[in-house]
């Protein structure tokens, strides 16, 4: 391994660098860039502006959608839309699924770059540090090429053992720590030890021994807190996945007007229609939230159905609709609500 690691301490970050690499603008459409990586075979691509200069990058993990069951309702909408009855892969999928945003919405900021004469060992040690997969390379600010993982391990790998499969983050770190081995100079000994503690009487009360109580109770309350998280994502899961395949009924349609219509008599000028999980909306709520003109585009199962209804049958009566997101656990959005309002 000391043969391996004395190999790259002349090396810089422009002898590993893949060049020249194809970027994106910030106001290109993310489907563009997400098509580009599909056709480029990459999972990510640098942001660049019109000069050149490196603002930021778009990753395949910036198309990720948070809930699985949404995802999958929206490509199924889009396999309804365009497939035609043949077969779409499900990386084009999402690809398209992003047809909306700019690559400015999605893109991870600022941009982790390198000077193209930086020392190989301190790419390696940033890249190890940032738990990141690729860094840029510029040249006078402006961006020349880009160092993956990947390109990493060929220096510090024997050829004959490169891994074929994607590199992860742990078996970068290996390799990283294993040069790190080699290139660190001889370490000082290790100081003595200082003499072990007396032991203390059996059945003593000692504050080691109350610490361990406190450590034991904090473990429990922490496993009682991911059990009930867990729980809590489970069964909103299954309202969402219901909730996808419901839609606003006939019955339920009557039973709001009654509503409506009691509330009214109280002097009220509106009343709640439909609370549902956040998740339901194909961006977790965040357009309700905002709120954005547009956040309609963003329901999807029997959020969607009554909006359509509403749309088609409520409105033109006079009705008018809002939309609010009423619980944020732990910060984020976790029930929407619509609800029916009239003027006085």
């Amino acid at each position: 391994m000391l043969d391996i690691a004395r190999a790259i301490e002349n090396k810089h970050a422009g002898d590993a660098m893949t060049s020249p690499v194809v970027g994106v603008g910030p106001d290109d459409s993310a489907r563009a860039a997400a098509e580009d990586m599909l056709r480029l075979h990459v999972s990510g691509l640098p942001v660049v502006d019109r000069d050149g200069r490196p603002l930021g990058v778009v990753s395949e993990s910036d198309f990720r959608f948070a809930d699985a069951a949404i995802r999958q309702n929206q490509r199924e909408a889009w396999v309804a839309i365009l497939a035609g009855g043949q077969d779409i892969a499900a990386n084009y999928l999402e690809a398209l699924e992003r047809e909306g945003e700019t690559v400015r919405q999605v893109m991870s900021r600022p941009a982790l770059a390198v000077d193209e004469q930086a020392p190989l060992a301190e790419v390696a040690e940033l890249m190890t540090a940032r738990r990141v997969k690729r860094i840029l390379v510029t040249r006078q600010d402006r961006l020349v090429g880009v160092i993956t993982r990947a390109d990493l391990l060929r220096f510090f790998t024997e050829a004959g053992k490169r891994p074929n499969a994607p590199v992860t983050a742990e078996a970068f770190e290996a390799a990283c720590n294993d040069v790190r081995f080699g290139l660190a100079p001889p370490r000082a000994p290790a100081p003595k030890a200082p003499p072990a503690a007396p032991a203390a009487p059996e059945g003593a009360v000692t504050a080691a021994s109350l610490k361990e109580l406190v450590n034991a109770f904090e473990r429990s309350k922490s496993n009682l807190h991911e059990d009930a998280l867990r729980q809590a994502r489970e069964k909103r899961d299954d309202v969402v996945k219901k909730l996808l395949a419901e839609r606003f009924t006939d019955g339920e349609l009557s039973h709001l007007m009654a509503l409506a219509r009691e509330a009214a008599t109280r002097g009220e000028s509106g009343v709640t229609a439909l609370v549902f999980p956040a998740a339901l909306c194909n961006d977790g709520g965040r357009m309700i939230n905002l709120p954005d003109p547009d956040w309609p585009r963003s329901l999807s199962g029997k959020a969607a159905d009554f909006y359509r209804r509403w749309d088609k049958e409520l409105r033109p009566l006079g009705f008018g609709l809002s939309a609010r997101i009423v619980t944020f656990p732990d910060g984020f959005p976790g029930d929407a609500e619509l609800s029916l309002v009239w003027g006085r």
